[in-house]
């Protein structure tokens, strides 16, 4: 029977961060540590983690300082904290399990912050996914706005602006997009620091070459209005290392959500299973992959 638990933790005197684990019964072949998108929380993946368990796959998701349970002004974090955050997270889930695989997942920002973060320290961990990182948007703001945003980030780093974004933007139709109108721990806001890390982070993402040293699976929508999938793939074709990009035709920012998902979720499967479940290891470690 599948076993959900919470945690809370303090990070600070004004900083409590909230997690839910969801541990599959019987042997656990990986543990998958979920970091969500923009506004998102640790209860928008539930039914992706009861998927992962029933593979035997453990699911680990936290919200993030600011978000869902997570104490923080919603929107309001910068770059650095959430990776170190997740430096935390990393290291009490590999205290826990000791001998599982453990994978890194990352959606939209979170795509971001996981790919930023591995491609800096890979120590412990066996796999990493982004599925429509930010890396670049798909309408970015004028020069000049970005750079009176920048300035504006170091005066008023906490000010928050609303993100625009729609439910439609996510996903085709209805699909997964009725639990985000009647959601009250969704939020639209992203701070002016916020967006200046993450503005800052993608175009650093872009200029320099990579040495990636555990297998990466980056997935993006040819119609995502949100995420450039062009960027991404940019970005895989800058690694070196062990990179499957994986472009899904026709589909929006939500891969998991969208019409197909269900596709979506067995090829993840089918590349962890590949390249991480069998024996706990890098499969096929002499082969790099060409990015096409």
């Amino acid at each position: 029977m599948l076993q959900v638990k919470e945690y809370y933790w303090k990070r600070s005197v004004f900083v409590e961060l909230f997690g839910k684990m969801y541990i599959p019964d019987g042997q656990m072949k990986a543990l998958i540590i979920m970091v969500h998108g923009l506004g998102e929380h640790s209860g928008c993946y539930a039914d992706l983690a009861e998927k992962f368990a029933a593979q035997f796959v453990g699911f680990f998701i936290f919200d993030l300082r600011g978000n869902g349970h997570s104490s923080g002004k919603r929107g309001h974090a910068s770059f650095k904290t959430i990776q170190d955050d997740l430096r935390f997270i990393i290291n009490i889930m590999q205290q826990k399990f000791p001998s599982v695989p453990v994978v890194l997942y990352g959606h939209s920002m979170g795509g971001s912050v996981v790919l930023s973060y591995v491609v800096e320290e890979s120590a412990g961990l066996q796999g990493v996914i982004a599925s429509s990182p930010w890396v670049k948007l798909v309408r970015p703001l004028f020069p000049p706005l970005v750079c009176l945003v920048k300035w504006a980030s170091y005066v008023v780093p906490w000010l928050t602006v609303s993100t625009g974004i729609r439910a439609d933007q996510l996903s085709h139709g209805d699909v997964g997009t009725k639990t985000t109108k009647k959601d009250p721990l969704l939020h639209k806001k992203i701070s002016l620091k916020l967006f200046a890390d993450l503005w800052n982070n993608g175009q650093m993402m872009l200029r320099n070459k990579r040495r990636l040293y555990i297998p990466l699976l980056l997935m993006h929508g040819t119609d995502d209005p949100l995420t450039s999938h062009q960027a991404s793939k940019s970005f895989a074709q800058n690694v070196e290392g062990y990179v499957t990009f994986k472009k899904w035709h026709g589909m929006r920012h939500d891969l998991l959500k969208d019409n197909g998902n269900e596709v979506v979720f067995q090829y993840v499967m089918k590349w962890m299973s590949k390249q991480i479940i069998k024996n706990g290891t890098v499969q096929n470690n002499s082969k790099l992959y060409r990015v096409t």
